[in-house]
């Protein structure tokens, strides 16, 4: 699928400057919403802002990111894991995974991303689907301005 990159919700940036998001030390989490919810970078703070979540139960659940790591290069730090799987035989159809820290308070956001650039959403029937973040820059990095 062609999935953008990971767009920090405003208040993500200040919280893990203020410790309340800790990178290398929480447990994060994956969402999928459908193309009805609007991402309000502004705005959207914890997993309760966040709405038209797809239908629990069945094809499927929240799932947890696996091999989370924070990792340093000279003066770039990177934040990446194992691809999010939302299992072997789904059917869904999502517009974008919103990743957040599950042991902050309230479960704050971390960012998003658009599962399908070209327009509306990605989908998968009675098959696998999963997110995987980019080999070289994982889900983000963090570095000094230039």
């Amino acid at each position: 699928m062609a999935a953008g990159a990971l767009v920090f919700f405003g208040a993500a940036l200040e919280n893990i400057a203020k410790g309340l998001i800790d990178l290398d030390g929480h447990t994060f989490k994956a969402l999928l919403t459908s193309a009805s919810y609007t991402p309000d970078t502004a705005a959207h703070d914890a997993v309760a802002d966040v709405t038209n979540e797809l239908a629990g139960g069945g094809d499927y659940a929240r799932a947890t990111l696996t091999g989370v790591s924070v990792s340093r290069s000279g003066t770039t730090v990177k934040f990446t894991s194992d691809a999010i799987d939302f299992g072997d035989e789904v059917t869904i159809s999502g517009k974008y995974c919103v990743l957040y820290d599950d042991d902050a308070s309230g479960d704050l956001l971390l960012g998003y991303v658009d599962l399908n650039t070209s327009g509306g959403p990605a989908a998968s029937t009675a098959g696998p689907f999963r997110l995987s973040p980019d080999p070289s820059d994982g889900w983000f990095t963090l570095a000094p301005a230039a």
